[in-house]
């Protein structure tokens, strides 16, 4: 992913999200494919995690009772 251009953190969220609901519609989770698949889907969770840090999408004070779920997408 570093060599393409920078995605929105929605965007991020989003295609982490699809990875997430096709992983959970495949049946053997003990396949070298999900194990990958797993694993893209985890990176880009984290990479989601890291453009929300990158901006200070939140401040440090805030709890998650702060925000409302609503906001989030």
């Amino acid at each position: 992913m570093s060599s393409e251009e920078p995605q929105s953190i929605r965007a991020l969220f989003l295609r982490a999200e699809r990875a997430r609901q096709s992983l959970a519609a495949t049946p053997d989770s003990n396949s070298p494919s999900y194990q990958e698949n797993l694993l893209a889907a985890i990176a880009t969770y984290e990479a989601c995690l890291r453009a929300a840090d990158q901006v200070s999408l939140f401040s440090p004070n805030e709890t998650l009772d702060d925000i409302s779920s609503g906001d989030l997408q």
